[in-house]
């Protein structure tokens, strides 16, 4: 998701300035251009594009999300501590939990709670029967949002009351005892008429019908650019799905598989080889036969809005990789995805077919993808350059801020469309320029004002949104032909955006117009 760009890179006549556009925290400032990293490529003909295939980004499966992934609600959060005197709930001392996240024992008069993110039904008008189960000895009861529990020893039933509306009510769970030799553990909450065996919402995996790639991004919290290691990643056995380091690589995996999709990952920055080789290696071997994986360094290592890029920054500088912040960051970043990708080939070397190493840059600015390519033997190591086209994201800022009138600025998003799709054309000619593919890692619409969420609504449910996405999605398949990521499934609106296609899972696409012309845009392409 672009965050915290610089706004003037949008304006008219920006990207094509002469020169090479040095973007830092103070703002724009010009460089003499530097001298060429690499000779001249040779003129290699472009890799061709398979049959195109609509993509996008899957929201985050944390329980504060509006798209629940999983059968079972309590994957999404994890165990938080109440004691009396103490305000809230707390973080569990560490020594309590063991390496899943399960709580080993309780001190006295403490409980701990944990969220579970809302079935789909929860916004609809009707009450929702949920049934949760557990291992071990302990006392577990619900609470929130709820009536008519029927509590036992190894299970709990409740209603989740509806919201009848774009927000759900929360409910969580309460461990009040536990067996410390026999504690409380694996708890599964889920409709009581789903099956016991269910691993994924099914709502879910039909929403995702058509798609030919899903990007894991957020999946991978790729943005809170946490410490990570082998040794203490989410497994398979991780009750919280949605840490600070993600979603497990047995889940991601397997969702690809039962979804039927390519899976594309946005790889931790702080990673080490053995992190990366071990995690290449279960992709490859448990991945579905026939599917491709896509797989980039980290996210937006360019935009000041993610801590990756003053990491970045930080050790080009170190390195001495260049005497100016901006080529630093994005030198660093070609050789950090360059050492990335050659383990992943190395993984993968007895079928590269199935491998797409991916390098991703700012749309608005392809002389920052050049500098990556052409860093060292960058060029060598990849297959595809992605950018983001997202379009209308200047349409609340600047001079236009004031502006109200939907006429106006559905006039203005159909122009920036065009706009847009002008510079990915260069970014796709300077790919080609190498051999590779040119592909979207995102894209969709990109409206944002803090001040004004309920106008960025009203844009974003107005039936016009509907023919900008069939414009756009239109346009991108004639001119571009490959792989767009839009972002993102699900998502509400706020200040900071609205970048679901939906608002929450299961909404009517009647109500719901970039996800009706996502699904019409994919029917029409059969």
């Amino acid at each position: 998701m672009l965050t915290l760009i610089v706004t003037a890179l949008m304006a008219a006549g920006t990207a094509n300035a002469s020169g090479p556009i040095v973007i830092n925290p103070g703002g724009i400032v010009r460089l003499p251009s530097p001298k060429p990293v690499t000779k001249t490529p040779r003129p290699t003909p472009p890799q061709v594009a398979e049959t195109p295939k609509l993509g996008v980004n899957l929201a985050a499966p944390t329980y504060y999300s509006t798209e629940r992934a999983f059968a079972n609600l309590a994957l999404a959060g994890n165990w938080a501590s109440s004691r009396p005197g103490i305000a809230g709930w707390q973080a569990f001392d560490p020594v309590q939990l063991d390496p899943n996240g399960e709580v080993k024992y309780l001190l006295p008069q403490q409980s701990g709670n944990r969220m579970l993110i809302p079935p789909e039904t929860a916004y609809g008008s009707k009450p929702t029967r949920i049934r949760c189960t557990w291992q071990g000895r302990g006392t577990v009861r619900a609470g929130g949002w709820i009536t008519n529990q029927l509590a036992g020893s190894s299970a709990t039933e409740f209603d989740w009351k509806p919201s009848s509306a774009v927000k759900s009510e929360t409910a969580w769970v309460s461990l009040s005892a536990t067996d410390p030799a026999d504690p409380v553990r694996k708890v599964d909450c889920r409709e009581k008429a789903m099956a016991a065996d269910a691993v994924w919402s099914p709502v879910l995996l039909e929403s995702l019908k058509g798609y030919g790639v899903v990007r894991f991004m957020d999946w991978q919290n790729a943005n809170a650019n946490a410490p990570v290691s082998w040794a203490t990643r989410p497994t398979a056995e991780t009750q919280n799905q949605a840490s600070t380091m993600g979603a497990s690589v047995e889940a991601m995996v397997a969702l690809a598989n039962a979804a039927g999709v390519d899976p594309w990952f946005a790889m931790p920055w702080n990673a080490d080889e053995d992190y990366q080789r071990r995690f290449a290696t279960y992709v490859r071997d448990n991945l579905a036969p026939g599917r491709k994986v896509y797989v980039e360094m980290a996210n937006e290592v360019w935009n000041w809005g993610f801590k990756v890029t003053t990491q970045a920054k930080d050790e080009g500088m170190a390195a001495g990789l260049a005497d100016n912040i901006t080529q630093a960051y994005l030198w660093r970043y070609a050789e950090k995805s360059t050492w990335m990708h050659k383990i992943w080939g190395q993984v993968f070397a007895a079928d590269m077919k199935r491998l797409v190493r991916v390098i991703a840059t700012q749309n608005a600015n392809p002389w920052s993808a050049e500098q990556v390519i052409t860093f060292r033997d960058t060029a060598q190591h990849f297959d595809a350059l992605a950018t983001a086209p997202y379009f209308g994201g200047s349409t609340l800022t600047g001079s236009r801020a004031a502006i109200t009138d939907l006429d106006n600025i559905f006039a203005f998003m159909a122009k920036d469309i065009d706009e847009t799709l002008a510079l990915a054309a260069k970014n796709k000619a300077l790919a080609a320029r190498y051999g590779k593919r040119y592909i979207a890692y995102e894209g969709g619409q990109h409206v944002v004002s803090t001040s004004n969420v309920a106008l960025v609504a009203a844009i974003n449910r107005d039936p016009r949104m509907y023919d900008m996405y069939r414009r756009y999605l239109s346009a991108w398949d004639a001119q571009f032909g490959d792989v767009m990521a839009l972002f993102s499934t699900t998502g509400p609106i706020s200040q900071f955006g609205a970048w679901g296609l939906r608002e929450y899972a299961g909404q009517p696409v009647a109500d719901a117009p970039k996800a009706r012309a996502v699904d019409d845009h994919m029917r029409a392409a059969k």
